[in-house]
């Protein structure tokens, strides 16, 4: 029988800046120095648990043991435009979602599926989309806010649930394999 575990972290929190001149820069800090037409001015993210399960099946999909709560809070700032605040899951490397057996096999981040039913995929949507963090076609927006004329601050809660589809997959080598599921947000 092979197992999967996937080990969720969370970047704290990841705000991009904009300003007219600048476009829009991405820029890991403790404290955001905000501009006029910045969304907020912190931003911060926390997920639990802090990994998942899956039980595999040759040639089928296998869901994870838990769903994964994400909440964002941001508050403070001006956003005297539209202003967007994106969430995103992503690997390192779209070839290596996860890695294990013997001997050593990859699973690829387009057999991770991962869905929403409060944000952008409501459907389970395998992480193949490119997005400002992690490897190229190894990310999937999670969900995406946009508000305009907006002072203040918020926060919501989001399930994340996943799945590994192997179906049409040659059989995996009986092991444990492992993985890191980045989890980022973005203010613009």
């Amino acid at each position: 029988m092979s197992m999967a575990t996937i080990r969720v972290v969370f970047a704290g929190f990841l705000a991009a800046l904009t300003s007219a001149a600048a476009g829009a820069q991405a820029v890991r800090v403790g404290a955001v120095k905000p501009t006029p037409d910045t969304a907020v001015s912190s931003l911060s993210l926390s997920a639990t648990p802090a990994s998942v399960s899956f039980n595999l099946v040759a040639n089928g999909v296998a869901p994870g043991s838990g769903a994964v709560e994400i909440t964002t809070t941001w508050g403070g700032g001006l956003c005297l435009f539209t202003c967007t605040i994106n969430v995103y899951g992503y690997f390192s490397s779209a070839n290596a979602a996860l890695s294990g057996g013997a001997p050593i096999v990859d699973i690829p981040s387009s057999e991770v599926l991962g869905q929403v039913p409060s944000g952008t995929p409501t459907s389970y949507t395998s992480f193949t989309q490119s997005s400002p963090f992690g490897g190229a076609g190894a990310s999937l927006q999670l969900f995406q806010q946009s508000f305009f004329l907006y002072a203040g601050g918020s926060n919501r809660t989001d399930a994340l649930n996943l799945e590994i589809d192997l179906t049409g997959q040659p059989q995996l080598p009986a092991g444990t394999y492992t993985g890191t599921l980045f989890i980022e947000a973005q203010s613009l």
